[in-house]
């Protein structure tokens, strides 16, 4: 099932990796922003923007596999990554233990590799640990990623513009056969973890599909179709 997920998320990559990088829209299918909310499509999760009514928004959905990024002219950023969870336990009435290696692979064999380390050479992971975020078992993981950043400088030889590095904290987590990466911006100066409180706050916005509900997906072909 692994394998088979890790094959899908190359294609989705292909397509969503920009708005995790904070780059140019590129969408297959995008979700709805009004008063303040982001939908997804198929209504797999809304999330309040956490920077207010009028963010810079990028998303990009392939089926249930997508992210959406709040961007503002500061550089601020919140990111949101999912997918269905490769592993049948994750969810599962599980010991910690189990729970914690469910999440460590979903981020190192497939999102990591895949989202950020495809596409940003030389991203690395510079610290992580289990642990446990809103009453529930997560991953936690600082990643260095070169050239990530909203935020742009100069540079004092071309005098080009080019993109700053970013450093992200990430919490990894599983909700209703989904599993999420959420992630903000943070500073090597900082504690690893002080970026924790911005994520809770950006957690407590987001409301996530019912795992019984029906996924209903509109492609670009159905709505040609509804226009014939």
């Amino acid at each position: 099932m692994a394998t088979r997920l890790c094959h899908r998320l190359i294609t989705a990559t292909a397509v969503i990796a920009l708005a995790i990088v904070a780059g140019p829209l590129c969408a297959y299918e995008q979700g709805a922003f009004a008063a303040g909310t982001y939908t997804a499509p198929g209504e797999l999760f809304s999330v309040k923007s956490p920077l207010g009514p009028s963010p810079i928004l990028v998303d990009s959905f392939d089926e249930m596999t997508g992210a959406v990024t709040f961007l503002d002219e500061n550089g601020e950023l919140y990111g949101l990554i999912c997918t269905p969870s490769f592993d049948v336990l994750a969810g599962a009435d599980n010991d910690f233990e189990t729970d914690a290696a469910i999440l460590r692979n979903w981020f190192h064999d497939a999102t990591f590799p895949l989202f950020f380390a495809r596409q940003l050479p030389g991203a690395a992971i510079t610290f992580e640990e289990p642990g446990t975020f809103e009453g529930s078992p997560a991953w936690f993981a600082v990643m260095h990623l070169p050239r990530g950043s909203a935020m742009f400088k100069n540079d004092p030889e071309t005098g080009l513009p080019t993109r700053l590095d970013s450093l992200r904290g990430v919490v990894v987590f599983s909700r209703g056969g989904q599993t999420f990466l959420i992630m903000t911006e943070t500073a090597p100066e900082l504690e690893w973890n002080a970026f924790l409180p911005k994520l809770s706050n950006f957690y407590r916005g987001i409301s996530f599909r019912s795992p019984d509900a029906p996924l209903v997906i509109e492609t670009f072909a159905d709505l040609s179709d509804a226009g014939n």
